[in-house]
């Protein structure tokens, strides 16, 4: 499979994982690695995807991969930031209003719906990152907290706006988007921007919008009521 990425040529500053030698490499193998790695990810998934493979399919030495990439990990989560370098970006949406840095939202997943790397990959490779501390650490930055913080964002705008209120913890509803699609994976179903947006529409916007509940006031008891369940525990305590 043959992939031609549609922005320009990723900088070393663009991997945390990167770990390249102090030696000259040829940088033009780059490509072609991160090409095999996306195909060998998208057939078999994260836990299957070899490095023999990867450079068989490359066309090169599995040496050449390590001189460039120091595991499996790094270099899957570089093929990631390859073919989505948006992943890296945190730019949160400001229209003017919550409802439309919602749609603002969705229309970006859209823009992902047919890529190569679509949001239900990232998603899986995320999954798999339960069993692998190292690609874990990874995503967690660039993917899984990557949502929170945008949509946090977006929350805090509103707040600003008065749009909802300021003095509330927005924390959960700040994870329901990336939660939900990680079930949504778990259940083999699409995560695309019509789930998006059902999960903005029926999760998000109803819990910021809801009335601030405020706990019952305790019942104010009479000192007759008071005397006289004093007195009926006093008699069962003899």
């Amino acid at each position: 499979m043959n992939f031609a990425r549609r922005s320009g040529d990723m900088t070393e500053s663009e991997s945390k994982l990167r770990q390249r030698s102090d030696g000259r490499l040829d940088r033009s193998r780059d490509p072609a690695i991160l090409n095999a790695a996306l195909a060998a990810l998208t057939e078999y998934g994260y836990d299957a995807t070899n490095m023999n493979d990867i450079a068989a399919r490359a066309g090169v030495g599995k040496a050449a991969i390590y001189r460039r990439w120091s595991s499996k990990a790094a270099l899957i989560t570089d093929a990631l930031l390859y073919w989505r370098p948006d992943l890296r970006n945190d730019e949160t949406p400001d229209t003017g209003s919550l409802t439309g840095d919602f749609d603002a939202l969705v229309e970006r997943a859209a823009r992902n719906d047919d890529d190569l790397i679509s949001n239900d990959l990232v998603l899986r490779v995320a999954m798999e990152a339960a069993h692998d501390p190292e690609l874990a650490t990874a995503l967690d930055d660039l993917i899984l907290h990557r949502g929170r913080r945008v949509v946090t964002a977006i929350l805090k705008q509103a707040a600003a706006r008065g749009e909802i209120s300021g003095d509330r913890d927005w924390s959960l509803v700040a994870d329901a988007l990336t939660a939900m699609g990680l079930i949504r994976v778990i259940s083999g179903q699409t995560v695309n921007a019509k789930f998006v947006r059902q999960v903005i529409d029926t999760l998000i916007l109803p819990a910021v919008y809801a009335p601030v509940s405020t706990p019952p006031a305790p019942t104010k008891r009479s000192p007759k009521t008071a005397h006289r369940e004093h007195t009926s525990k006093s008699g069962r305590a003899r």
